[in-house]
Order: C-alpha cells, then structure tokens, then sequence
C-alpha cells in the first residue's frame, strides 16, 4: 500500500476524508439516531447527503465514510463524537 505521507508509519490512504469526517457525522447522525436499528437506514439515501454536500468525494471515500459513520452508531460513539464536536 503507497501512501503521500511524510510519516513511514501512516497506512491511511484517504487523507480528504479524515479532514471532513467530523462534518460528515453531523450531517448523518440524525439520519442514523432516528432509528433503533441503523440497518433500517438506506446506505444509498446516506451516499446521496454526502454526494450532495462533498461532490468531490469519490464513491469508494463515501463508502468508508458510511460505513464508519454505522459502525459508530451501533457502538454509541457517534451522538459522542458529534456532541463534542458540537
């Protein structure tokens, strides 16, 4: 895996992501805390918020970025991280 990092430690390969991720889980937090069961949620309807906000993301960042933002909310950390952010 190749990487434009300067650290020989840093494997992430989506830099843009990380530096929007904050904004992408308040975007998608009230999608998700909606529902009990975040599976109930449309991957799909989740992809169209942030296309619609961050055009320039591609589809494989978008992916990672829901995936993410699901694997939060069934752990609790996202109203967390949102709220500290907020």
């Amino acid at each position: 895996m190749t990487t434009n990092s300067a650290d020989p430690k840093e494997r992430r390969e989506y830099h843009h992501v990380r530096e929007i991720f904050e904004q992408c889980c308040a975007l998608l937090a009230p999608v998700v805390a909606s529902n009990t069961d975040v599976i109930s949620v449309s991957n799909f309807g989740m992809s169209h918020v942030l296309m619609g906000h961050f055009p320039e993301l591609s589809s494989a960042e978008i992916n990672i970025v829901v995936l993410t933002v699901e694997k939060m909310h069934r752990n609790g950390r996202l109203q967390a991280r949102v709220t500290k952010e907020g």
